[in-house]
């Protein structure tokens, strides 16, 4: 009996074991099939010209342009300005020790089109009301301040050339300062010394300094993309200092130092917007016309498509069963610059977004979330955008339509529009994440794209398991 009780277990592990063979060698025999389907597509591309537009952010266009492919451009901008919470400058600094203020505009090398060397002047003047927040590209200054009035004037050109070979090396940026009313700089002086609450509240201070509206005076021939645009307090001190007469002796003598501090500056946080004057070329105009789909910056033309998703959805469901997954669906779109004699290149980044919410998108400060929005980047090795992160977008497809949200296969209206993104890259263990932080309307220079829209291609990847 013993011996009947201790084989029982045995045998019940015994048939155990057989069950899990057969599954098992029902899996082994199933046939798993990966389809990569590579489709050369027609998405219709329409080029549409765009008037008015979002031209909110911290990059900040400057001067004019006339280009022969591409037309005319006069930018100008208006921005708020952000004051520091306190003014860092030692106690022992009296108002008679004050100098001047300054505007500095900073423009990073080669951040330009067209001459470096082409003279030019600008005006600075300060805003008599608030910006508006509804401020776009074809915003009007006039009636914000006093044209009879300017803030500032100063002469220039965007090089660093006259300076010496060391300095040139160093300087990352090319600097235009500002002279300001030496008043205000005193005014300013003095509120920081009374320790007056607005500087503790943007609102506030905004209230008592509006902002500032740089236009181009004079010159043509170079549009320069400003970054930074920093108000300076300069003041000077008497101190001792020791100077060598030779290898074992010094003197003191006393001496005039300057110093300065930055007291305010453009930053993300505040309200910052462009003024665009652009008018394409006869050249592009035809071309738009020819039914040829074109976009440029800042402004002009962007281009809208008529995505094939539902040709791709009734393909996928005709051809696979339930198990069916998709691993990969994207998009090239081939891209080439239009020929032109001044450097003007083709777009850096794309954004795909649907039609009707394009405005919103840049209203609504958001990022592609790759399901309804997707961003490409250029790929000179291919010329093509490519758009490598629709997965999520078709499987949203599949799942309205088996659940009987859409029931007709149709194409889907997108807009193409030229974009900066912001990206941060974050270092993990054994890999790195990048992190889009930002895009906004693309205003670092002009550009011009042709896009190759009736051939570009989709490329579909899945694989379909079918069990024996």
């Amino acid at each position: 009996m013993a011996l009947l009780l201790a084989v029982l277990p045995v045998l019940a592990l015994s048939s155990c074991e057989d069950q899990l063979s057969n599954i098992g060698g029902s899996l082994v025999n199933s046939e798993v099939t990966i389809s990569v389907d590579s489709l050369v597509a027609d998405i219709h591309g329409e080029s549409v010209r765009e008037k008015k537009f979002d031209a909110r952010t911290t990059t900040k266009l400057l001067g004019r342009l006339s280009v022969p492919e591409y037309g005319s451009l006069s930018c100008s901008f208006v921005t708020q300005l952000m004051s520091a919470t306190k003014m860092n400058i030692p106690d022992s600094i009296t108002e008679e020790m004050v100098d001047s203020a300054r505007l500095v505009l900073s423009i990073p090398r080669g951040s330009l089109t067209g001459d470096s060397l082409a003279p030019q002047q600008l005006k600075v003047f300060r805003l008599t009301s608030q910006i508006p927040d509804t401020v776009s590209s074809s915003f009007n200054a006039k009636g914000y301040y006093d044209p009879a009035n300017p803030f500032g004037v100063k002469s220039y050109t965007v090089s660093n050339i006259s300076m010496s070979d060391s300095a040139f090396k160093k300087r990352a940026y090319v600097s235009i300062p500002v002279k300001l009313p030496k008043e205000f700089g005193m005014e300013l002086f003095r509120k920081y010394r009374a320790n007056d609450p607005m500087f503790q509240w943007p609102s506030e201070f905004n209230k008592w300094f509006p902002g500032i509206y740089v236009e181009q005076n004079f010159g043509n021939g170079c549009v320069a993309n400003i970054t930074k645009a920093e108000t300076f307090l300069y003041w000077h001190r008497t101190e001792k200092v020791a100077v060598p007469v030779d290898s074992a002796t010094v003197k003191y003598e006393m001496r005039d130092l300057r110093d300065s501090v930055c007291l305010m500056s453009s930053r993300p946080e505040v309200v910052s917007s462009n003024n665009i004057d652009y008018i394409p070329s006869e050249t592009l105009d035809r071309m738009a016309g020819e039914g040829k789909a074109l976009v440029t910056t800042p402004g002009g033309y962007i281009v809208n498509v008529r995505f094939p998703v539902g040709t791709m959805l009734k393909k996928y469901l005709e051809s696979n069963t339930e198990m069916s997954v998709v691993a990969k669906f994207t998009l090239e779109i081939p891209g080439k610059i239009i020929k032109n004699d001044y450097g003007i290149r083709q777009a850096p980044y794309l954004l795909m977004v649907p039609a009707a919410e394009r405005e919103s998108f840049f209203r609504e400060n958001k990022i592609p979330d790759n399901e309804t929005s997707f961003y490409a980047s250029y790929d000179e090795e291919t010329g093509t955008y490519r758009f490598d992160k629709l997965r999520a977008y078709f499987l949203k497809r599949l799942e309205d339509y088996r659940a009987g949200k859409i029931t007709e296969f149709t194409d889907e209206e997108f807009a193409i529009v030229p974009v900066m993104v912001s990206t941060e890259t974050v270092q993990n263990y054994d890999s790195s994440t990048t992190y889009v932080l930002r895009v906004s309307p693309y205003m670092s220079a002009p550009t011009m794209t042709e896009l190759d829209t009736r051939n570009a291609t989709i490329i579909f990847t899945f694989s379909s398991q079918k069990i024996d």
